[in-house]
């Protein structure tokens, strides 16, 4: 009865933002789930028939997400090679972008290869398929939730105050950090990409980068919280999927704590079926190259997304390639922090430019490599106003100071911390009292800034 309550409520949360694809991915989820009882766990069935059953099911997902999301973008690259031949765009080209349709296929692959791979127990009804795929909390925007992963929960889901309390607390702080910080940090970073990189002086550039970093770090992992704390309300533990990763000090680090599931995703489906660490030195390197400009390609179907995946393997590849001789900066970490964050945030420049060629003006532009300015710009007091100032300035002192460790080191006074008021009964009351009032002071800020200056769409709808 709760699985059945929980897929309905799904659909209709899933139908709310897109009424049209909502059939085609119940559609696909039934077909994935008789292919997974009558031939996926069928021991009579031979090994080859369930292959060619796994291969084909999967190839008929990814077709789907290729004609949803990558048709427009190939007739556009047609229509740009065979312009003179007067090619013309077919009847159909427009296709709508499914909402989270990335985020589905990949559940998608995961849920067959595990059950494949005997990594789960298979689901005991079609409800519980539907749950996996569509369960509302990541159905759009992940984590991406390996079936391994939750299987077991949805087969045995349980509810508890604890769950409840828990799940609440971590939404709050999930909504927080996306209307508090992200929201008006993308309206910094949003004003300065609306111009032309000639337009803007050296320090707009940069203020601009530095706000999308922000905005794109408290809006998805805002939403992660968001997702993990409904997940967990409902009786379900998603997997962690971003562990402060600005303060990573090598962009193999930074991988390994940014959209952690899709690491692990791309690992554990792509990665390692592909060799992984195996294969000769060369081999290894081709495939990171691959993984990433896949997982570039993932993101969007634009020649942007493809190199910042290139751009990403080029780094993980060089980074892997000094590690195997030995070859390390000798610097303190806190300038490998800041070496990596710099290396990021130029990522994060080509992740948000709508073309190569405003990435690479805007990217000339931060290092003052394009000649003069075109036009006059407002003063700095009044193109960024205070509060979205303010507010980039906080998520970046959040995301990059390493505030645990200054915990774990006593760098703050013993009665600031939870563990020195929780030594007696009274001093448990206190931190009970003071966590709670904390998180209604941000749920009222947010609904006060949602109700202020409204709200927009999550970063990663769109992918």
């Amino acid at each position: 009865m709760r699985n059945a309550v929980a897929v309905i409520f799904s659909v209709f949360f899933f139908a709310w933002g897109d009424p049209f694809f909502v059939g085609v991915v119940i559609a696909g989820t039934i077909l994935d789930h008789l292919v997974i009882k009558h031939v996926l766990v069928q021991p009579a069935m031979s090994r080859i028939v369930k292959l060619w059953a796994l291969g084909l099911t999967i190839g008929l997902n990814v077709a789907a997400l290729a004609f949803f999301k990558y048709s427009n973008f190939a007739i556009d690259q047609l229509q740009w090679l065979l312009g003179p031949a007067h090619f013309t765009k077919p009847d159909w080209y427009g296709v709508a972008l499914p909402l989270g349709i990335s985020f589905i296929v990949f559940h998608k692959i995961s849920f067959l290869v595990d059950i494949y791979k005997n990594r789960n127990e298979p689901p005991r009804s079609l409800l519980e398929s539907l749950l996996y795929i569509m369960f509302f909390p990541q159905l759009v925007a992940g984590p991406i939730v390996r079936f391994n992963d939750v299987g077991a929960q949805l087969a045995a889901r349980s509810h508890s105050t604890d769950d409840f309390l828990q799940g609440f607390t971590r939404f709050v702080r999930g909504l927080a950090r996306k209307l508090l910080i992200a929201d008006p940090a993308g309206r910094i970073a949003d004003a300065v990409f609306a111009l032309p990189p000639e337009a803007m002086p050296v320090h707009y550039a940069w203020i601009g980068a530095i706000a999308y970093t922000v905005q794109i770090y408290f809006d998805f992992c805002g939403y992660s919280d968001m997702a993990i704390g409904m997940a967990r309300i409902c009786g379900i533990r998603f997997p962690e999927n971003f562990n402060q990763p600005y303060q990573a000090r090598s962009i193999t680090e930074f991988w390994q704590r940014w959209h952690i599931s899709l690491s692990t995703w791309m690992r554990v489906y792509l990665y390692i079926p592909l060799g992984g660490n195996r294969l000769p030195e060369w081999r290894v390197y081709l495939n990171l190259w691959i993984v990433f400009l896949i997982s570039g390609l993932w993101h969007g179907a634009a020649w942007t997304f493809i190199l910042w995946g290139a751009y990403y393997g080029f780094f993980l590849t060089l980074e892997r390639f000094a590690q195997h001789r030995g070859w390390q900066l000798p610097v303190p970490d806190f300038v490998r922090q800041a070496i990596t964050l710099l290396i990021v945030v130029m990522g994060w420049v080509l992740f948000r430019a709508d073309s190569l060629d405003y990435a690479w003006r805007m990217l000339r532009r931060m290092y003052g490599l394009l000649p003069g300015m075109t036009g006059q710009v407002e003063p700095m007091p009044l193109f960024f106003p205070q509060h979205p100032l303010a507010m980039v300035l906080l998520g970046l002192a959040l995301a990059v100071l390493p505030w645990r460790l200054l915990l774990s080191q006593r760098l703050v006074p013993d009665w600031s911390r939870a563990a020195f008021w929780s030594q007696n009964p009274a001093g448990s009351a206190v931190v009970l009292l003071t966590n709670w009032a904390f998180h209604i002071v941000l749920l009222v800020l947010s609904v006060a800034a949602m109700l202020a200056a409204g709200s927009s769409a999550f970063l990663y709808f769109r992918f």
